[in-house]
């Protein structure tokens, strides 16, 4: 399987293990799939493309730039850059900088036909990209200071079914090693990365082919979408039809099917580049607004109890501390009690609870044991250690 995006190698499970909570005034229900995910690495950093290595102000304004991009992976909102806190920001985008730094690059450029018996030696033109790595306590202040939610960085992969249809009418399926196509999934691959969203392209073995057709795709068939994507423990899944004209203009359609949901995008006329750019928005606007942290919180009041049995050695308590406290959705935490090979530790989560147990069902470091109960404003979350 080829991973847009993110270099991860990963190993498809058949197991789909469900979160069950129930919310009432004793008790509340999520359900939740586990699903395929990654931890999306480089968010806080971006590129640009500059005239110059020793231009101030160039580079200044390339540090706007920049930091607009990471704005936008970090959240998955490009409406973020419309806030007056935000666009101050942006303007002194220096005081967010960690590092940064230039380096070469060499374009081939094509040679003009050269006189009968000569040789025409053209040199690669050279130009020069400022890479720019921002504070990431600074930017999370920001983006709590202005009330600004955050899309934690372990992520669920979107799948695309992607259909295109020529001018005679042939519709194909792309997938993973489609031939002909690198330009459309160049395109998926430089707006996902622009957007921090992980895609997947499927194999389009005999089992996918099987299961759906160009036509299905083409039709947006939600239920044989929905089942052929079941083999990818997706539940972000992008459809995706075009059909190209030879003036190479787009006749495009999306639908984004998301828990149950169906957003779509229609669009006539447009380049390639704006169409995919728009649809992989379609998605990315959706699933990010969905698993979006307030780092700010909302109800401090509810108390959290995160009981974690199977752990059998000193490295598994630190291991469980370490994840603990890399959760997007806890504040803080404490070590209540440690009895044979369980621990019990109280979490400050702000009170964001469906956000934590989304973000727990998208690893599988923790695994449920009992429903998540909720007692006033005490809330009960039991798991086995699966490191």
């Amino acid at each position: 399987m080829k991973c847009l995006d993110f270099s991860v190698k990963i190993h498809f499970s058949r197991l789909f293990l469900k979160v069950l909570c129930l919310l009432s005034s004793v008790l509340f229900i999520f359900q939740i799939d586990v699903v395929l995910a990654v931890e999306v690495k480089d968010l806080y950093q971006g590129t640009v493309m500059v005239e110059s290595r020793n231009n101030e102000r160039e580079r200044l304004t390339a540090f706007s730039d920049v930091f607009r991009q990471v704005l936008i992976k970090v959240t998955g909102n490009t409406e973020v850059l419309t806030l007056p806190q935000v666009r101050q920001a942006i303007n002194n985008a220096g005081d967010y900088v960690d590092t940064w730094s230039y380096r070469s690059i060499s374009d081939p450029v094509q040679a003009l036909p050269a006189p009968a018996n000569t040789v025409r030696v053209v040199e690669p033109a050279q130009r020069v990209e400022l890479s720019v790595t921002f504070f990431e306590p600074e930017v999370l202040s920001l983006l709590e200071t202005a009330n600004i939610p955050l899309w934690p960085g372990n992520r669920p992969y979107t799948l695309v079914w992607l259909v295109a249809q020529d001018e005679l009418g042939a519709r194909q399926l792309v997938g993973a090693s489609s031939n002909g196509f690198a330009e459309i999934i160049n395109l998926l691959e430089s707006e996902a990365r622009d957007r921090g969203l992980p895609l997947l392209l499927p194999i389009l073995d005999f089992e996918d082919m099987r299961a759906v057709s160009a036509n299905d795709v083409w039709d947006m068939d939600t239920e044989k979408l929905l089942q052929a994507s079941q083999r990818y423990q997706s539940e972000s899944v992008l459809v995706i039809r075009l059909f190209r004209t030879l003036s190479g203009e787009v006749f495009g359609k999306s639908h984004y099917l998301f828990r149950d949901q169906v957003f779509e995008l229609e669009t006539f006329e447009q380049s390639e580049q704006s169409f995919i750019r728009q649809s992989v928005s379609l998605a990315t606007d959706e699933i990010s607004a969905y698993y979006a942290v307030l780092l700010s919180g909302t109800d401090s009041n509810i108390q959290v109890s995160l009981t974690v049995e199977g752990i059998k050695s000193a490295e598994d308590y630190a291991a469980l501390l370490a994840y603990v406290a890399n959760l997007t959705d806890v504040n803080d935490y404490q070590v209540a009690a440690v009895e044979n090979q369980t621990i019990i530790l109280r979490l400050s989560t702000g009170g964001q609870i469906r956000q934590l147990v989304e973000t727990i069902a998208l690893s599988r470091t923790l695994e449920p044991i009992d429903e998540l109960i909720r007692d006033d404003n005490q809330v009960y979350m039991s798991y086995q250690w699966n490191n």
